[in-house]
């Protein structure tokens, strides 16, 4: 009677540890399609083109407006976006660019994929130039280009200068970031 009690009871231990389970998953599920619903929105000046700097956890900075549960920035005309909130409370968030007058600009990982997948007639888009987040005592920040293809050069290079005289004193020296032109694959040349 004492073996049918015990394995009643891992039985039943068990039904409980797997509903557990199930709940603790449809409440995972939740959270993460939570994240993922999350937008941080630019709204560009009419006509930028640039780099757009996002610092975050700035004692003076920007409080955002919440628009439908979105957080929607105003960027300035010189580009820099100092925002009160901290990059972990956006972690996850899709970024959109818009500029009052257009929808949603494409983006790219990277300059180089923009440059190398975009054509001379299209229309601006974003590339992305730099993410850094808890390192070195810089404040977390992200750097965008919104350019269109032809701009990708002077774009890129502009956002690096503005990240070296931000972040590293600006002093005219070798940056990090330099554009480069990407090299076309072997297999795109045609003889």
């Amino acid at each position: 009677m004492k073996a049918r009690h015990i394995v009643l009871v891992s039985g039943f231990a068990a039904c409980i540890a797997c509903a557990g389970r199930n709940a603790s998953v449809a409440g995972f599920q939740e959270v993460q399609s939570e994240a993922a619903r999350k937008v941080q929105i630019f709204v560009l000046p009419v006509g930028y083109r640039g780099p757009v700097m996002v610092i975050y956890d700035q004692p003076n900075g920007a409080h955002p407006r919440n628009v439908d549960g979105e957080v929607v920035y105003d960027v300035p005309r010189d580009g820099i976006v100092r925002t009160a909130l901290p990059e972990e409370v956006l972690a996850g968030a899709r970024v959109q660019f818009i500029s009052a007058s257009h929808a949603a600009l494409p983006q790219y990982h990277n300059c180089t994929q923009m440059r190398m997948r975009g054509l001379a007639t299209d229309p601006a888009a974003v590339c992305w130039l730099a993410i850094q987040v808890g390192e070195n005592g810089t404040p977390d920040h992200a750097v965008y280009i919104v350019t269109d293809w032809v701009g990708i050069p002077d774009n890129y290079d502009r956002g690096a200068k503005m990240l070296d005289s931000l972040f590293f004193g600006g002093k005219g020296g070798a940056s990090k970031f330099k554009w480069t032109e990407p090299k076309t694959p072997t297999s795109q040349l045609t003889t």
